[in-house]
């Protein structure tokens, strides 16, 4: 196990912290080879040493967290790490146990910490029925419930089913037998321990009953996020009674309303409300754009002003930002598998995105923008303006032309001088408050806006500076 001691990261801790999502398999490799995988749906060779060769990469984009995917052992199509085939053995296609140690090590090392994907709902789909020999510990049919199959209509109808069927082909784990839920309790609290993780991300949390829930991630004794992805604030937030947090899904489906669909910016106004009245601590939920179960934005759209906007909704609202791999690189994979694109055909630290995605996380860092309740909406219809702090941001789901607005409520007061942190430094767009405190300004061709102070944008070219530097 490791040596150095950390200690355990509480969901108060983790609100400062902005998440960089990979699968390990698809990130980088050990011998930096960059061709292309063969197939998306098999192993295609990353490893935790081609993350730990990696990791300034990461880091340069201001990331002070990385979610990896499941690390046990899985069967052979197991890549995703969801396939669970020995609970007590690390997966070997990633590297040893001592490479998993060593990342985790060097992540510490440079304030880097690490959330790791588990799985407790279900195991690997068995070949033959009801055989589950080669599966440990988990080895027999009475571990398990008896097959039947989950329908959308349970999660609105019936919820002891979504509890007690299967989902698809995957055996689901009975946890009130004594033993599935002594050992799956265990086993968090060993794993955790013996590897100092920081956090949990636990998959198919709808799946099993809250209690178990409860149980599991106090004895992880660590922040714990899940996935919960029905359409319902009420029925997501309800799981904030079991975890810390969840994936912020309902703020994922009004992103594709409005940026992969072309629907009003007003769906926000109803958005946050419902967010305040279902959930217990928005402030940790989840916020994400993609991940590896849904079709990348940009598989939706081809506008990148487009996932440029959703990335800043994303950031700068109350919760922790999650990216996932590939989005710094304009990745537009759709379904399963084709979102899990190697990272290491592309990780091109000039690209536009990769520097735009480094200067709205540097953003969140300066203005510790997590201390802050957002004042919204300012402004909404073809764009949404919202102030954070001291920063007024405009997001837009209009890229065609160009329209100009008018904000009179904001964090400046008259005689300023207001910079939009994102305009080309050699065309600067800056603005003076005027002294009825008007605030003119025009959107052209979907470009966001972020203003603050003049005077700030040297802080902010500092902390970006600082958040981007490299250990050696």
């Amino acid at each position: 196990c490791l040596t150095t001691l950390v200690e355990s990261r509480t969901k108060e801790e983790w609100k400062s912290r902005t998440i960089y999502q990979l699968l390990t398999d698809r990130f980088a490799r050990t011998d930096g080879s960059t061709d292309p995988c063969p197939d998306l749906s098999q192993y295609c060779g990353g490893t935790y040493r081609g993350i730990i060769a990696n990791l300034d990469y990461i880091a340069g984009m201001g990331f002070d967290a990385i979610w990896i995917s499941p690390v046990v052992e899985n069967s052979p199509s197991g890549y995703h790490g969801y396939f669970m085939s020995n609970l007590y053995k690390l997966n070997p296609n990633f590297g040893t146990e001592e490479d998993f140690i060593d990342l985790i090590r060097e992540c510490h090392r440079r304030d880097i910490w690490v959330m790791v994907d588990v799985v407790a709902n279900h195991v690997t789909p068995v070949t033959t029925e009801g055989d589950y020999s080669k599966v440990t510990p988990f080895n027999d049919a009475s571990y398990y419930h008896d097959y039947c199959q989950i329908s959308p209509d349970d999660f609105t109808n019936n919820q002891t089913r979504v509890e007690t069927c299967w989902l698809g082909t995957l055996p689901d784990l009975n946890q009130s037998i004594p033993f599935v839920r002594r050992t799956l309790i265990n086993w968090i609290r060993n794993f955790v321990n013996a590897y100092k993780i920081d956090g949990i991300r636990i998959d198919t949390v709808p799946y099993v009953p809250k209690e178990f829930w409860a149980e599991f991630t106090s004895a992880a004794g660590i922040f714990a996020i899940g996935e919960v992805t029905e359409p319902r604030y009420e029925y997501q937030g309800g799981y904030q009674q079991a975890m810390d947090s969840v994936l912020n899904y309902m703020l994922y489906y009004r992103i594709v309303d409005i940026f992969a669909q072309g629907n009003s910016m007003t769906l926000l106004i109803d958005h946050f409300q419902n967010i305040k009245n279902n959930f217990a601590d928005p402030s940790v939920l989840g916020n994400f754009v993609d991940n590896h179960d849904q079709p990348r934005l940009l598989s939706q759209v081809s506008d990148v002003n487009l996932w440029k906007n959703a990335l800043i909704l994303s950031v700068l609202s109350p919760g922790i930002p999650i990216v996932y791999a590939g989005g710094e690189q304009g990745f537009n994979g759709s379904n399963d598998p084709l979102n899990r694109e190697p990272v290491w055909t592309s990780m091109d630290t000039t690209s536009d995105l990769y520097k735009f995605v480094a200067t709205i996380v540097g953003l969140r860092k300066s203005e510790k923008t997590w201390l802050y309740q957002p004042e919204y909406p300012l402004y909404a219809g073809v764009c949404y303006c919202y102030t954070l702090g001291n920063l007024l941001v405009g997001i837009t789901n209009y890229p065609i032309g160009g329209f100009g607005i008018k904000i009179d409520k904001h964090p400046f007061k008259a005689g300023d001088t207001v910079c939009n942190i994102l305009a080309p430094t050699d065309t600067p767009e800056c603005i003076t408050v005027n002294k009825d405190l008007g605030l003119e300004f025009t959107f052209t061709k979907g470009f966001p806006k972020i203003f603050v102070v003049q005077s700030q944008i040297l802080k902010i070219l500092q902390e970006k500076i600082r958040s981007s530097h490299i250990l050696s």
